[in-house]
């Protein structure tokens, strides 16, 4: 067992593993993977207005917004606003992306199954 705190989560200077995935500045503080892989778990925060290239999750994702707002977009939809509290259930296979608005976006990345990352979702 392992205690994370939210506080020393936000603080963590360690970006993204794969900063060209996204249109600026990312943060990722790793809170656990499973040996397979098929599960992991991180805190990912994005500076204002940075916006994640279009992604899927073989086995779907959860999001849960820890501070900030920002907004989560899907195929052929207009983005749903998300802000501190919400959480947001991404079907798996589901083609998304997750963007920060003008003040920035730290949100708890629940993740099933391998990523497939895609084009930049500009």
């Amino acid at each position: 067992m392992r205690l994370f705190r939210t506080a020393d989560l936000l603080a963590d200077p360690t970006p993204v593993p794969e900063p060209e995935r996204f249109s600026g500045v990312a943060f990722s503080s790793a809170i656990q993977a499973g040996p397979t892989g098929k599960v992991t778990t991180a805190l990912i925060r994005l500076d204002p207005g940075v916006r994640g290239h279009w992604h899927r999750h073989a086995d779907g994702q959860v999001i849960h917004v820890v501070r900030g707002t920002g907004f989560v977009g899907r195929r052929d939809a207009e983005p749903l606003p998300v802000s501190a509290g919400d959480t947001v259930w991404i079907e798996p296979g589901e083609e998304h992306w997750h963007g920060a608005s003008a003040e920035g976006l730290a949100q708890l990345a629940f993740s099933f199954g391998p990523i497939t990352w895609l084009e930049p979702s500009l």
